[in-house]
């Protein structure tokens, strides 16, 4: 959730505006808050933006095509929160941002106020034109999508305050499973309690391993350096 500001993007207004060729229409109104009186915050508005960017690169990495799209070819929409089910194709409603929905589920749901857990949404994803060329996509229904947010969570000393700790979110992983042909099918996937997904760190030595370097070898390659 933090804006890498330089001398091209030297406020968080101007970091974000060279992203909105990225969004669709809608989707950028989601980000910026334009539908309600209120104005986000540069914090609200940088949450929205990094966890609806999350969600469409996580979308292309599920169709193993990762960044070789345009983004703005296609919409992801969540259900209940961008629009009513029984209005995929309708009007978004506005509604507050998608960390605001976490975090007023971890107030009602953990006593703590910690946030960590996932959240899953149920989302649908329409293609606005042809990710080639600037030519619109008509008639292709869209597919739903469950959208799984991971909040990435890190430990902070608390100043002033003796041995105590508190939790801060640094971050959000989002990771898109699919496509479901009807909605109650993706409902049911997006149930956290059937379908929990597991965070664990690693370093990069684990990594290295993971892929099946062996040590004998990562040692002659730290020696040769």
């Amino acid at each position: 959730f933090e804006a890498r500001l330089n001398k091209y993007s030297p406020t968080i207004t101007a970091f974000l505006e060279s992203f909105v060729g990225c969004f669709t229409t809608s989707e950028w109104q989601a980000i910026s808050n334009d539908a309600r009186s209120l104005p986000r915050s540069d914090d609200s508005l940088l949450k929205e933006f990094f966890l609806r960017w999350a969600m469409k690169e996580a979308y292309t990495k599920a169709l193993g095509v990762g960044l070789n799209i345009d983004f703005d070819s296609f919409e992801t929409r969540l259900i209940g929160h961008d629009v009513d089910s029984k209005d995929i194709e309708g009007v978004w409603t506005p509604h507050d941002g998608i960390w605001e929905s976490i975090t007023a589920d971890t107030q009602q749901n953990n006593p703590n106020g910690q946030v960590e857990h996932q959240f899953s949404f149920v989302g649908r994803v329409n293609r606005t034109r042809d990710p080639n060329s600037d030519a619109v996509e008509k008639g292709r229904e869209g597919e739903y999508w469950v959208f799984s947010f991971v909040p990435l969570v890190e430990e902070e000393v608390v100043e002033d305050s003796l041995q105590s700790e508190e939790t801060a979110s640094s971050g959000c992983i989002c990771i898109c499973k699919g496509p479901f042909n009807e909605e109650a099918d993706a409902a049911t996937s997006s149930d956290s309690k059937q379908h929990h997904i597991t965070i664990e760190n690693l370093s990069l030595l684990d990594l290295i391993q993971l892929h099946g370097m062996k040590s004998t070898d990562i040692d002659v390659m730290r020696q040769k350096k």
